[in-house]
């Protein structure tokens, strides 16, 4: 075998091996407790698609692609308060599915726009609207 068939042979053992990596993280954090699969958007960014994850207080949010453990994002429920809802427009249905709920919230001074489906969405607003755990 040549050096260079070795070389491709071993990268594409390596690339398969990082797919499956992400896609256990994805399957191992959509079966925690209070996962739902949420996309997000902020600033006229494109969306970007993750998971979300309800801890005490807090919606944290990882991007779906990627090994990161650590949250790229935390909406604290003290903070957050919904603006609007509302079914995807023309433009965001290439990138939406048309059952999708699009969420614009207040997060302290900016503004986020969240994209769910129907069932995650009540539980959002039912996480939202809960009083804040007593420690």
């Amino acid at each position: 075998m040549h050096v260079v068939d070795l070389v491709v042979v071993c990268t594409a053992a390596l690339l398969l091996l990082i797919c499956a990596a992400v896609l256990a993280r994805q399957r191992f954090m959509l079966r925690v407790a209070g996962a739902i699969p949420l996309a997000l958007r902020g600033r006229g960014q494109n969306w970007q698609y993750g998971i979300a994850r309800y801890v005490g207080s807090e919606l944290r949010w990882y991007r779906s692609l990627g090994l990161a453990t650590r949250p790229n994002r935390v909406l604290r429920r003290g903070h957050l308060s919904v603006l609007s809802s509302r079914r995807p427009d023309g433009a965001e249905l290439s990138s939406l599915p048309p059952s999708a709920l699009v969420v614009t919230c207040r997060d302290g001074t900016d503004l986020t726009v969240l994209a769910l489906g129907d069932s995650a969405y009540t539980g959002f607003v039912s996480w939202l609207e809960a009083s804040a755990p007593m420690d």
